[in-house]
């Protein structure tokens, strides 16, 4: 009679696909010891410029970063247009407004721009950069210094930069394992959080 032989248990756990040791003070700390900061980037509209206004804009950006010694790392991130602001402005000014072609007006601006943001075909675009660096005694200064040099380079550019915070940290590692979390504002921190460890990035040298 054969014995039955137990089934190996091969299942792989979502912490073993995890890169992130902790996220705290606007930073993330990796398992490969590393510490990384997130820059996200401001919208500029190339369409609304002029061919001299887009040489201007590449001569000053290059200008400003030919100097820098580190790379960066580029991701987007694809959402749909957020219309809701604009939408509730024009309920209350519907709401407030006594003159009868106004409020029919603002009646059809605001059902089209319901239809425009719910109908998924039109998206925006998020662009962020990760600067990272080995961690040592004072990788988090050196980090936090180096990130807000590169925002200042960026600004001098008139391209808007700001650092990330931790909560923001957080809503982007979520976004790639639980699209769900995109639109959350303000949300708590878990002990764990998903991060594809072999996301695809972009390089600049």
């Amino acid at each position: 009679m054969k014995k039955k032989t137990k089934k190996k248990n091969n299942k792989i756990t979502t912490n073993q696909y995890i890169n992130v040791a902790d996220i705290k003070n606007n930073l993330l700390y990796t398992k490969d010891n590393n510490i990384l900061a997130f820059i996200k980037l401001g919208t500029v509209a190339i369409s609304t410029m002029n061919k001299t206004d887009i040489n201007l804009l590449t001569k000053a950006l290059c200008s400003e970063f030919a100097s820098l010694k580190v790379n960066l790392r580029m991701f987007k991130i694809s959402k749909p247009v957020d219309m809701s602001k604009i939408v509730n402005n024009y309920r209350d000014m519907y709401r407030n407004s006594r003159n009868l072609k106004q409020k029919e007006l603002l009646r059809e601006a605001t059902l089209y721009l319901h239809k425009y943001s719910t109908n998924g075909n039109e998206l925006e675009n998020e662009y962020y950069f990760i600067v990272s660096k080995e961690i040592s005694n004072n990788s988090a200064l050196d980090l936090e210094k180096m990130t807000k040099d590169i925002c200042r380079k960026f600004q001098a550019g008139k391209i808007h930069a700001s650092i990330c915070n931790t909560e923001e940290i957080a809503r982007l590692c979520n976004l790639f394992s639980n699209p769900s979390y995109g639109n959350i504002e303000a949300m708590e921190l878990e002990n764990s959080i998903s991060l594809i460890n072999n996301l695809e990035l972009y390089e600049v040298e």
